[in-house]
């Protein structure tokens, strides 16, 4: 809905409340950076120990988004005809968000592609991170999160996008790049997922009530709402107090609305989610292209297709391309460390191994 904005705007009158709330559908990508940091602290605690958990790390990070992220470079390869090499190999090596001195790199080939460069580098830090925020106190958990909540908020690093680049960073400009500025969110997500495991094994202990408090859920729901549609300007950031405690609140599951995000559908759907993410733009636009030809009295029916089309073609990505990818990867990868795991040790090695 945030991307049909304009053409919904030309042709229907759209409430001011409705259209402050679709134009700020670009914050999505902080509740993104957020959820990430959360899912990864929690799958991955106590997992990574040395080099060899790491290279296991990143082996299932590049599993996991790369297949879909060179499809969508792929479809996306029009838009990259004019580019440099350089620029090319960047995008190809998920750096092109990296740059402090071509910050217009970020976007180039396929736009929503910066968001996964910005990935990329938050998962070269996790397995660095991680372990040194798992060794801190409770208490020190509980002042790393709020400073990490309050850096997001008056920082108003979910407002920074390519686009704000300059409007929100000039005296940054050219010396940090956009990842390291939006890292932040990614810590935050990091911290109350490590806070949330720890709640969690403090209920198995006293084996106290561990169901959602939807006095917490809906309040939350109502506040993004909100947030995003009061024309608050850069504070729009605010938005990010509720989307901390939705996360939290609905990985403990029991509300209605976790309910309904555990149904079959929306798991279908959620894990066709990161396709629809990278693949809107060639797809929609090839959609409209090949629609282009029809009669004019078609064209605004066709329009309602374009999202259905979206949709359907990356459930049979997701279906049998990404998960078949993914899983195709990890295998070759593990019999590769098993592979190097056999191979016999010379007596200088071993030598120096001892």
């Amino acid at each position: 809905m945030f991307h049909a904005l304009p053409g919904l705007a030309h042709r229907y009158p759209v409430p001011k409340l409705l259209q402050t709330f679709l134009s700020n559908g670009y914050l999505a990508v902080g509740l993104f950076f957020l959820l990430s940091g959360f899912i990864l602290a929690y799958t991955y605690e106590g997992q990574i120990d040395g080099a060899s958990g790491r290279t296991r790390f990143w082996e299932a990070r590049f599993a996991r988004i790369y297949p879909v992220y060179l499809l969508s470079l792929v479809l996306s390869y029009t838009f990259a005809a004019s580019l440099p090499f350089s620029t090319r190999l960047a995008v190809l090596g998920m750096v092109q968000a990296w740059n402090p001195f071509n910050p217009d790199m970020a976007g180039a080939w396929n736009y929503p592609a910066w968001t996964l460069s910005t990935e990329a580098f938050f998962y070269l830090c996790f397995p660095f991170v991680v372990p040194w925020i798992s060794r801190r106190s409770d208490r020190a958990l509980f002042w790393l999160t709020g400073a990490l909540l309050a850096v997001c908020v008056v920082g108003h690093t979910p407002v920074m996008g390519l686009g704000d680049w300059k409007n929100h960073a000039v005296f940054l400009e050219r010396v940090i790049p956009l990842p390291v500025l939006r890292l932040p969110e990614f810590l935050l997500g990091l911290t109350m997922g490590l806070q949330f495991l720890r709640d969690q094994n403090a209920k198995d202990q006293s084996a106290r009530d561990w169901t959602s408090r939807p006095l917490r859920v809906y309040p939350a729901v109502f506040a993004t709402v909100a947030a995003l549609s009061l024309s608050l300007g850069d504070w729009v950031s605010v938005v990010i107090l509720p989307f901390a405690v939705l996360v939290y609140e609905l990985a403990r599951g029991g509300s209605w609305l976790a309910k309904f995000l555990s149904t079959r559908i929306m798991f279908l759907l959620g894990g066709a989610s990161y396709a629809i993410y990278l693949l809107r733009l060639p797809v929609t636009t090839g959609a409209r292209l090949a629609m282009s030809g029809l009669p004019a009295r078609f064209v605004r029916f066709g329009e309602l297709l374009v999202p259905m089309i979206l949709i359907l073609f990356c459930i049979l990505v997701f279906r049998y391309w990404e998960e078949p990818a993914r899983k195709t990867i990890r295998r070759w990868c593990a019999k590769d460390r098993t592979r190097v795991a056999r191979l016999p040790i010379s007596p200088s090695a071993n030598s120096a191994g001892n």
